[in-house]
């Protein structure tokens, strides 16, 4: 395929600055910024980093230095591992960076082992290194020949049991098993779901193969094993073309159970792929729903003295971009580690330009719901708000030393902190002004019905904004003609080889070139 050299001449010549801009005032030591948050907290800034690409989820090894996986992007051996360290403790002062491996496949998650050792995940593998003196000096593969290739969901997550096994999830390689059936069944329920592997103590090592604990799990990203034993799992469901569904789910682990994905989502949502779709042997339904397309991204319990609002609590990320999305929540629990019921759960959805005002919605899943648990807004007001804050997108959550929260924020490539303190209202007047972005490129739709009807066909199922405000996504800002790696971000979507655009694969590879040419010739025009 030829090159977009005018595409990316438009481009290149536009560069920018952090995407959060601090308010005149410190949260607890720390840049303020213009997020709204829980009663008795703030949200601030520790650093926004040009060298990240794509930052996933850290842990602190002591009171100056922090690990953190970066992505890269959704392409092979672009990651990063990251040594983040301050100049006094608590992450204070000066803070640099040092990548101390490069090149790895799609890292995500990071945790300490039993013995203070680093578990890295690759998409293929996990890694588990010893540290010395901020150096590795062991790193050696532990577990490998993980399924991702041509994955929608090809990214490792995994949690630890009590007895020291590894419960890894494997996503599914379509949104909705796409051209997967045979024999009237989903090919991917095989390898799809949550695997278990066995952690032998005395020759401190893992099982060659691992087990297959739970399938019918289109994506476990956020897992959670509380104190008593339960392992919880929180679903990102399937992008079918209703912003009103489906709903996430939190679902009990169990042994050989059968969650639902392709066939039924939400509790008794049967969408009519297989004959009695939520009547299959084993299948378990969820626990409680979250609301649609919240995408949850990481889960824990939390102990904190200095945060007492979390105290106690199960804490989520939700990253999803929709106008549910874009928040930190926490439930109440009972002594299993359960969220507890309630009789009426509740959401609140963003407001979308030009309305102002967010607005209250009552749980109403298609299929029933047997229990509903009512989460607690810790983050809600991070819509973005020209001039004022960008969208927030939190992935990887981490209680740190000092007793407060770490929320790694992906897509603005930012380490923000929830801590105690006077939280930012929306009519607060004293945010500094964004730096200067130089010329914004975006596309109007209207202008070309030939892109206009491929977008709308085969990518708004997912990307609603594409029907109600299309620059949001089409400009060279923070969308998708962004420069990412010497190409625009939707060129390297569609022609990803571990990953493609649209997940359906709906359009073939001249489709995609035709693609790219009319998006050449609309931006030359402008």
């Amino acid at each position: 395929m030829k090159p977009l050299v005018i595409v990316l001449l438009l481009l290149s010549s536009v560069c920018y600055s952090g995407n959060y801009s601090p308010l005149n005032r410190d949260c607890d030591g720390f840049p303020q910024v213009a997020v709204g948050s829980y009663p008795g907290t703030c949200v601030g800034v520790i650093n926004q980093f040009d060298e990240f690409k794509k930052p996933r989820k850290a842990i602190q090894l002591d009171s100056t230095r922090l690990l953190l996986t970066d992505m890269g992007g959704w392409s092979a051996n672009r990651g990063t591992l990251w040594l983040v360290e301050s100049e006094k403790e608590y992450l204070r002062g000066k803070l640099t960076v040092t990548p101390l491996i490069k090149k790895l496949n799609m890292p995500h998650d990071i945790e300490l082992d039993g013995k203070g050792r680093i578990l890295l995940g690759e998409v293929h593998q996990v890694r588990r290194l010893t540290m010395q003196q901020g150096r590795i000096i062991k790193d050696e593969v532990v577990i490998s020949g993980l399924p991702h290739k041509k994955y929608l969901h090809p990214l490792s997550n995994f949690v630890q049991l009590a007895s020291g096994d590894l419960v890894i999830n494997v996503g599914s390689q379509t949104d909705h098993c796409d051209g997967k059936m045979e024999k009237g069944k989903c090919t991917e329920l095989s390898k799809n779901g949550l695997w278990q592997y066995a952690y032998d103590t005395n020759q401190d090592v893992y099982a060659n193969e691992g087990k297959h604990l739970a399938s019918g799990l289109r994506n476990s990203m956020a897992l959670a094993v509380h104190k008593s034993g339960t392992l919880l799992q929180a679903e990102n469901s399937s992008d079918i073309k209703d912003a009103e569904e489906p709903y996430e789910e939190l679902n009990i682990i169990k042994e050989g159970a059968f969650y639902g994905w392709p066939y039924c989502l939400n509790e008794h949502f049967d969408q009519k792929i297989v004959e009695g779709g939520c009547n299959q042997t084993n299948y378990q339904s969820p626990y409680v729903l979250l609301p649609p397309h919240t995408a949850p991204l990481d889960m824990m319990y939390v102990q904190s003295a200095k945060l007492p609002m979390l105290n106690g609590k199960l804490l989520m990320s939700w990253h999803g971009y929709r106008v549910v999305g874009n928040r930190l929540v926490a439930y109440d629990i009972d002594a299993k580690g359960l969220p507890v019921l309630t009789q009426q759960a509740w959401f609140n959805r963003d407001p979308i330009a030009p309305e102002t005002e967010w607005t209250r919605h009552p749980f109403t899943a298609k299929g029933g719901m047997a229990r509903q648990a009512q989460h607690i807004e810790i983050i809600s007001h991070w819509n973005k708000v020209n001039g004022t804050r960008p969208e927030g997108a939190p992935v990887g959550l981490t209680m740190l030393i000092d007793d407060t929260l770490l929320i790694v924020d992906d897509k603005n490539k930012a380490l923000l902190r929830l801590a105690k303190g006077v939280p930012y209202q929306p009519n607060d007047t004293q945010a500094q002004p964004l730096a200067p972005m130089g010329q914004i490129i975006d596309l109007n739709l209207n202008r070309n019905k030939a892109l206009k009807d491929t977008f709308l066909t085969h990518c708004s199922g997912c990307h609603v904004e594409l029907k109600t405000a299309p620059a949001s996504l089409l400009n060279n800002h923070d969308g998708w003609l962004e420069m990412e790696g010497g190409v625009i971000k939707v060129e390297r979507a569609l022609f990803n080889e571990t990953r493609p655009m649209p997940p359906t694969g709906t359009l073939s590879h001249d489709e995609k070139n035709a693609l790219l040419e009319s998006l050449k010739r609309a931006l030359i025009k402008k």
